[in-house]
């Protein structure tokens, strides 16, 4: 990627090219002009990907310069580095498509990171446009369209599936076997691009990775998407071995965390199958998935969670009866013991299966009261229970009064501790955000938006939680910023001042001698 540097004066264009961190923006070549008459003479021999570009200038000002630059229809990002803050000026930069703008004095630290997300722009509309053109093949059209088929449309025979493959001419594309990765994100963590005409550039980077992982030549017809049981899933047919699936699989994972944190509850790696059975494998997947909760993000080999489950001999999914307790999942947890109670019932026969599904149950419950550190004989001397329980093994429907009213006392003895633990999670998090924020406008307001509460209940929560106000609390974190640069460092305390986020040199003054006594000046002096 190459680089232009527009500025009259001297000294600004040997300290930015001297100390732009040319690793870090992946940059081959730095042109430098000290007048737009030389910038167009660069343009028009160079391919500059990015220009960083002065405003006030003798003969032309950056403005015309940049007009001109869109007129030749250029293909370059422009950043504006400017000692003069005019409305004007930032108007006519947003207008003519600049991608920033920024005040001198220079602070190689800011420009490094402006530049940095800038050139990630510039790569990203470079793949897109890439993978774009490579997208315009119809075949590639042919070859989505035939997985989606096989993959949503169960029950497609193997003869049927083969004879698509021969009409539709991609026999080619089409290999013997696949793995099949289906991938669960929680409902509303992806944006599934669902605006009429355009679309999602969030869900297309989603694609794009995922592609990239786990085929040969990036075929993003190999990755299909759709919504089920409230969640969103993306099914990817994998063209490597078992083992080199899963090893994939981690660096995708290690990618998600990265840049879509929070977004994959859980991913399944199917066997490797012929490419007729993949959507059976499909199904098989759904069908666990349906039943078990995971938030953990991780991919795991489908056959693995299978031999585990078979294993515990158990009648009752201990983990994920225990996942929907933790998270107040009522209605699932509900849905989830009809439905076992329902196969007891049918592959049983016996009131011996309703008295070990009773049992298990009530030894579960037990062991999590104890460990919330609730009394279980509140629940079991109420006299409600005591005649629910004599009765239960009589009848399904007297098994199920006896699950539904002991599981709703469950929930309702520990609803309690889980409105204080999710109320104590807001304040860390908002202790997280100001910590990492405080030089910034930071308010009720501002948190308000940020975290989704009311600004009222986030300065409860937040007195309740720390004991002091947020405001107390950010003005005491910028005064100790302060300090370690009044102790450490011979700036100036205005420039000080601002980099810890106050707007003005007397309320900075002000704060300061509130939480410490004295003045900044004074304060060094004694130091």
């Amino acid at each position: 990627m190459n680089l232009l540097i527009v500025d009259d004066e001297i000294v600004t264009t040997q300290v930015l090219e001297e100390q732009l961190d040319r690793e870090l923006l992946s940059i081959d070549q730095i042109y430098v002009a000290y007048n737009t008459s030389m910038a167009r003479d660069i343009l028009q021999k160079n391919k500059v990907e990015l220009i960083l570009c002065d405003i006030e200038m003798p003969k032309e000002n950056g403005i015309h310069f940049l007009k001109w630059v869109r007129e030749q229809k250029i293909q370059t990002e422009v950043i504006f580095l400017t000692s003069h803050e005019k409305f004007e000026y930032a108007y006519g930069a947003v207008q003519n498509g600049a991608a920033n703008y920024l005040l001198k004095p220079i602070d190689m630290n800011k420009i490094n990171q402006t530049l940095l997300r800038v050139t990630e722009k510039i790569v990203w509309k470079q793949k897109t446009e890439e993978i774009r053109e490579y997208w315009e093949s119809g075949i590639r059209k042919m070859v989505r369209y035939f997985w989606t088929r096989v993959l949503l449309e169960p029950g497609v025979q193997k003869q049927g599936l083969e004879e698509e493959i021969k009409q539709q001419g991609i026999e080619e594309e089409i290999q013997e076997k696949y793995c099949v990765v289906i991938l669960h994100f929680a409902s509303g963590k992806l944006d599934l691009g669902k605006e009429k005409g355009q679309e999602s550039i969030y869900k297309f980077a989603m694609e794009n990775i995922l592609a990239e992982a786990f085929t040969e030549k990036i075929k993003m017809e190999n990755v299909i998407c759709w919504e089920e049981n409230k969640g969103t899933y993306l099914g990817i047919l994998s063209e490597f071995s078992e083992k080199e699936t899963k090893e994939r699989a981690e660096q995708v994972r290690n990618i998600f965390e990265k840049y879509f944190p929070e977004t994959l509850q859980i991913g399944y790696i199917s066997p490797s199958v012929p490419f007729y059975e993949v959507g059976l494998e499909k199904e098989k997947i759904m069908e666990y998935d349906k039943t078990h909760i995971y938030d953990e993000g991780e991919i795991k080999e489908f056959m693995v969670l299978l031999r585990e489950k078979e294993a515990s001999g158990h009648i009752l999914d201990e983990d994920y009866i225990l996942q929907c307790l933790n998270k107040g999942f009522r209605v699932s947890t509900m849905e989830y013991l009809q439905k076992t109670l329902q196969h007891v019932k049918q592959t049983m026969h016996s009131v011996e299966g309703f008295r070990n599904f009773q049992v298990e149950l009530t030894q579960l419950v037990s062991k999590y009261l104890h460990d919330k550190k609730e009394n279980m004989n509140s629940v079991i001397r109420d006299p409600i229970y005591l005649r629910l329980d004599m009765n239960a093994v009589k009848s399904e429907f007297s098994m199920v009064q006896w699950m539904t009213w002991l599981m709703n006392k469950v929930f309702d003895l520990t609803q309690e501790e889980r409105k204080e633990k999710t109320e104590k999670r807001i304040t860390d998090q908002v202790i997280d955000y100001i910590r990492e924020h405080y030089t910034e406008d930071i308010n009720r307001n501002t948190l308000s938006e940020r975290f989704h509460f009311s600004p009222e209940y986030i300065g409860k929560m937040f007195r309740k939680d720390i004991g002091t106000s947020l405001n107390d609390y950010i003005n005491s974190l910028r005064v100790e910023k302060a300090k370690h640069l009044l102790e450490n460092t011979n700036t100036k305390v205005i420039d000080i001042a601002l980099e810890v986020g106050f707007d003005t040199l007397p309320y900075f003054s002000s704060v300061f001698k509130k939480y410490t006594g004295v003045s900044p000046a004074e304060f060094r002096k004694r130091e």
